[in-house]
This record gives C-alpha cells, sequence and structure tokens, in this order.
C-alpha cells in the first residue's frame, strides 16, 4: 500500500512529476530529477568528507609552518618613505636588521607602517636561516579556508548539476512542443470539421 498524505504526495510529485508516464521525454525528465535529487543528498557526505581531508591538509601546512618559521624582532634602520597623508594601515617596505634564528645577522625589506621611524623596532617572521617568511597559517585561518573551499566546492557542483537538469528540461519541453504541434495539425481538422 502506497503511503498517503500530504508529505508522501510532495515527496511523490517531486520524485515522479505531475503527469503519469506516457511519452519518452517524460521518463528521462523524471530520471533526471531523480538523478538530481540523489546527488543533491550524496553531495552532503562527499562535501563533509572532502572538508574533513582539506582540514588536515591545511593543518599539517599550518603546523609545518610554524615548526620551520619563527618569530623575530628587526630594527628599522631607515624611515619609511610613504605620503603624509598614508592611512595607517598601509604598510610600506621599510629597512630593516634582524638576527636570524641561528644567530647570524640579516637585512631587508620589512613591511611596517608609514609612519615608521630609524630605530623604530618591527616583528617578523623568519625561516631558520634568517630570510624573511610569511605568518604562518592560524587555526581561524584553517577553519575559514577549509569552510570556503568546501562551499564554494559545494554550491558549483550543485549549481552545476541543476543547470544541467535544466537545459536538459528545457530540451524536453521543446521537444514535447514539436510532438504537440505535430498532433494538433493531425487532429485540428477533424476537430473544426474541415476534413475533406
Amino acid at each position: 500500500m502506497a503511503p498517503r498524505g500530504p508529505l508522501a504526495r510532495r515527496v511523490r510529485r517531486l520524485a515522479l512529476g505531475c503527469v503519469p508516464a506516457g511519452r519518452g521525454v517524460d521518463t528521462v525528465e523524471r530520471v533526471s530529477r531523480l538523478l538530481v535529487l540523489l546527488v543533491v543528498l550524496l553531495s552532503v557526505p562527499v562535501a563533509l568528507t572532502v572538508g574533513t581531508v582539506v582540514r588536515s591538509d591545511l593543518a599539517a601546512m599550518a603546523a609545518a609552518q610554524a615548526e620551520e618559521r619563527t618569530r623575530v624582532t628587526a630594527v628599522a634602520t631607515a624611515d619609511a618613505v610613504a605620503p603624509r597623508d598614508a592611512p595607517p594601515r598601509l604598510r610600506v617596505p621599510v629597512p630593516a636588521r634582524w638576527t636570524s634564528p641561528a644567530g647570524t645577522p640579516a637585512t631587508g625589506a620589512v613591511p611596517a607602517s608609514p609612519h615608521t621611524r630609524a630605530g623604530d623596532t618591527l616583528t617578523l617572521w623568519t625561516t631558520a636561516d634568517g630570510r624573511r617568511a610569511d605568518e604562518p597559517i592560524s587555526p581561524a585561518e584553517v577553519r575559514r579556508s577549509t569552510l570556503v573551499l568546501v562551499v564554494v566546492g559545494w554550491a558549483g557542483g550543485l549549481g552545476t548539476v541543476v543547470l544541467l537538469h535544466a537545459a536538459l528540461c528545457r530540451l524536453l519541453e521543446r521537444q514535447r512542443d514539436r510532438y504537440w504541434t505535430r498532433e494538433w495539425a493531425r487532429v485540428e481538422p477533424t476537430w473544426s470539421r474541415r476534413v475533406p
């Protein structure tokens, strides 16, 4: 016995459509609709699995960066060169010197505030040999990057599937229109009593 009730009717209508199977185009549309539903349902566990893998890879990268990079203090050797009205969040390269984790002196350009003066201290991240490096990825950046990558990938995949289904439905609708036009051309003379 088939389940009854409004929810059962909605599920059946979503899966099977409004009309009973008759033509091949109806069956193709019904199968396409079921495939879209299946992809939507299966995409959630796939996205969660991909998210877990991406998160573990990013966390491993962050751990490796944190292990190989060291935070050091540098001293600016010259004033920053920037326009007077430069916003304080702007970063300009300032020549500076620092000591590497291995104890050797190093020099280079360090991004700093436009109001930095010679002798000011700056904080930067370096590799073991004293070369300047970017700050290691933080746990918050790992979570944010994972979320963005998974959501964009999941939405892009679902969007592609839905667009393909919509394109298929459009083609099937054109085929239905041609079928109805042929049938009407065959039946209309009989209904309008123009049959010779």
